[in-house]
Formats: C-alpha cells, structure tokens, sequence
C-alpha cells in the first residue's frame, strides 16, 4: 500500500555535477507516490537549471521553482511554503502541448521572488486542469540536498515507521570526496542511537544533555506534515548551520520519535559546498553580495563573519521559539552552547548588521548561563599565531598582535557589561577540543618569542591579565 503522499524538498544551487545522481535516487525510489519540489536558487553554473527542467519535463511529479538567489533556507522554505498552500499560481501558459513545460507565475505575495514555476505538461489532461491547478496536499515531508543521494528504498522503510510517530530520523553514509576529511562520525553514532525504535521527546533531550550535543536536523529523517505546520517552524533565512535551529525546535515541538539507524542517505563532504567551502567568489546575483563588499579586502573576515550572523540568528530565534513555547528544560540544554558561539561578533573589527545590538537584546541569558571559552581560545593571541604559522603567513603577526589588542578592550568591556559566566575547564569539551588543536599547541610555544620580539612595543597592553583566564 502507498496511500500516503510524500513531499520531497530539494534546493538547488550550482549542483551540476551531482544533480542527475540525486534525482535519479529521488525517480527510482521503490515508493511512487511522491510529490517533488526542486527549488533552483539562482545557479549560475551552466546547467543545475537546465538539469532540473529536464527531470521536471519527465516525471509529472515534479515541480520547478526558480528564484532569486536567498539561501539554502529560503529555497527550502519555498518548498514548505507550496506545500502550505500559501502561493497562488498563475499559468502564463495558455495551451498544452506535448512534451513541454508549462510555465506558472506567482500570484501576489512573492517575498522570495520566484521568477517562475516549471511543471510538466504531462501532468494536465485538459486546459480545464491547467487553469485549475490543485497544490497536492501531503501527509509527510522529506529533504534532500541536491549534492547527496537516497538509497532507493528510503522512502519505503519510512512510511510504515511513521505510524504514531511525528518523526522518523534515520542515519547516513558519509562520502567523503579527496580526503576531505579523515574522519567523520553521524549524528547517530556520537549520540549512540543503535537501537531501533520509538523514543520521547524527552529521551531525545535526555541523550544530548548527557552528551553536551548540540543537536541538528534537516534531511535525515521524515516529518509529519501536519505536526511542522502546527510548529509553524521554519528554517532561518540567510545563515549557513540552519539546521540547529529547525532540528531543535522541531523535536521539541513533537512527542514520538522513530530511531531507524539505517544509513539510507548518502551525505557528501566536499571543499566547495556551501558548508565547507573557504575560497569562493561573491557575484552581484548573490544574497551575500552586499555583506561581501564589507569585507572585501579580508575573506577570512567575511567567513567569521557569516558565522557570527549564523550563531546570533540561531540565537534569537530561538529564544523566541522557546520562550513562546515554555520549553524551559530544552532552553537549559542548548543554549548555553549557541550562546557561547554567538560571541564569536566580539572579535571582528566590523559589524554591519549590528549583530551585538541583537545580542544585547538577550543580555539576560549570558549572565543566567554557564558559556563555553571556545570562541575565546579559537581567536586567542596563541591560536591565531598558531594558524598564521600552519597558514604560511607568518609576515602578518604582526597584524594580528594589533587587532588581538583591540580585541582585548572590546571584550573586557561586554564581559562586565553582559556579567559573564564561563564554564569551568573540567566540563568546558568545547574549550578543551580547541585547545588540542595543533594551531593553538603551537602557537602556545611560539608566543613567548613573539612577545619577545615585541617587548618593547606598548600595544601588547595587559595581555598577561586577559590569559590568565585560559
């Protein structure tokens, strides 16, 4: 029996290497009765689009958005957002024909900007059903992105297992391209789910409190439909970890969970994904174009940048999400964490969007929680010397010694102000994970002969009272 409708979610952005393999993996499943949504974000490679279209001019379950480029969030938020029911579609195409794609504007509300929607003529039996387009309504909703693939029994095992469940959450097989990285555990594996069965919400939380994980999800499991529009949870537009905050929030907004340690998704880690990549160039078509010219002289900057963004995004819409939803005991479980990361905005010379005028907002939870030093120590004078060494970029130590000092003034004045708490080193695994890092040994070693060099400089300033934290 396959009486129940699947929504597939796939955003699409520069893929074209991998995106005949995904789709075919989507086509293949032993389950049919899927309803698939390809989001292409404004590619601009020569053929993520093109590709699409063809998979969408084949198999009359599909359906093409394309938009402007917002993000890997705003591409899936165009996926629930259809199924929702919340865009109305006008046909610009008048007559069907055989083998062609029919052409769909957005009526109305168009806040992503949706240039046009792509659905197979295959799929309408007369002009009747062209003007009257029904959105197909869904029982559960998957992800998948566009570089990764299923096993093409996935959706089959997931159905039956979502009886009386709200979520099924299975494992995944890492393919790793080039050694990217030599090694690499799930999800699954870190928190010790080997067991199949139904969990509560409650035994979720339970499991990452023991590990001081902090938990995420987005494309590894199946949800109901009708528990995600309940949660009216969505993804966070504009940030690149956008799946902390879905994945939190979704399982604390639900009951049951199914455990399938199975790897039924085949996740792949590469340099120039959108998660991993450290050089990559900003066109004018891109949502980071504009933040990009801030920081156009120091890429490195730019990342850290966005990385703050992510962890003060992630932070207030959690809190809302939470506090709105009186999910005390889960705030007391994560937050901390995403609190510590936010503070990564202190050690950059520039703040656009005024991301610590977000943080101040929240002043009360940094001096009601416990934070980890890991941002402290990843951009402590020791580890960035430490880098610049690994980096082969020893001339600018220099560089780095005065911006660390400005960094000194900046911090000591929000730690008073904010009344922060740190964690003490015994339980601070985050801090102790950064301070085995060869960046940070190393730079440890080589400190004292930098500070030699410099002794006689009055910018090192009270360097020796900031490190007698760490």
């Amino acid at each position: 029996m396959q009486n129940k409708t699947v929504g597939v979610i796939i955003p699409i952005y520069n893929v074209q290497d991998y995106l005949k393999e995904c789709l075919d993996s989507v086509i293949n499943q032993t389950y049919k009765n899927l309803q698939v949504v390809l989001v292409n974000d404004g590619s601009t490679d020569e053929n993520s689009l093109n590709i699409a279209k063809e998979y969408t001019l084949k198999d009359e379950r599909f359906i093409l958005f394309d938009k402007k480029n917002g993000g890997h969030s705003s591409a899936k938020n165009v996926g629930i957002e259809y199924f929702s029911e919340e865009y109305k579609l006008k046909n610009i195409t008048n007559d069907i024909k055989e083998n062609f794609l029919i052409e769909f504007s957005i009526e109305g509300n168009n806040p992503y900007e949706i240039y046009k929607v792509y659905k197979s003529s295959k799929f309408f039996k007369n002009k009747d059903e062209l003007l009257n387009f029904k959105i197909p309504d869904i029982d559960y909703i998957i992800f998948l992105d566009s570089d990764d693939y299923w096993e093409l029994n996935c959706i089959e095992e997931c159905v039956p297992r979502m009886d009386g469940v709200e979520v099924v959450w299975f494992d995944f097989q890492p393919k790793i391209e080039n050694n990217f990285k030599k090694q690499f555990k799930t999800e699954m594996e870190i928190l010790n789910c080997a067991n199949e069965g139904v969990i509560s919400s409650n035994d979720w939380l339970e499991i990452c409190e023991e590990k001081k994980y902090l938990f995420w999800f987005a494309w590894q499991g199946m949800i109901e439909f009708k528990s995600l529009l309940r949660s009216k949870l969505k993804f966070i537009d504009k940030i690149i970890h956008e799946d902390h905050h879905f994945g939190i929030c979704l399982f604390s907004s639900i009951e049951k969970i199914y455990i399938y340690p199975q790897k039924k998704y085949h996740y792949r880690v590469r340099k120039n994904s959108v998660s991993h990549q450290n050089k990559f160039h900003v066109d004018k078509t891109s949502y980071l174009y504009d933040l990009f010219q801030e920081f156009r002289d120091d890429i490195y900057e730019f990342k850290n940048y966005q990385l703050a963004m992510n962890w003060v995004f992630t932070l207030s819409h959690m809190i809302d999400f939470l506090s709105l939803n009186n999910y005390g005991k889960v705030e007391k479980v994560f937050l901390s964490q995403i609190l510590g990361k936010a503070l990564k905005i202190l050690f950059l010379t520039k703040d656009p969007y005024n991301l610590i005028g977000i943080l101040k907002i929240y002043k009360n939870y940094f001096s009601k929680y416990q934070i980890s030093k890991e941002e402290f120590i990843k951009h402590s004078l020791e580890y960035q010397i430490g880098y610049l060494i690994l980096k082969n970029n020893i001339f600018n130590i220099n560089k780095v010694i005065k911006r660390y000092n400005s960094q000194v003034k900046k911090n000591q004045k929000f730690i008073k102000e904010f009344s922060l708490k740190f964690l003490e080193d015994s339980y601070d695994f985050d801090a102790q994970k950064i301070k085995k890092h060869l960046s940070y040994r190393l730079g440890k070693f080589l400190y004292k002969i930098v500070f030699f060099w410099r002794k006689n400089e009055n910018d090192i300033g009270n360097w020796r009272k900031w490190f007698c934290w760490f």
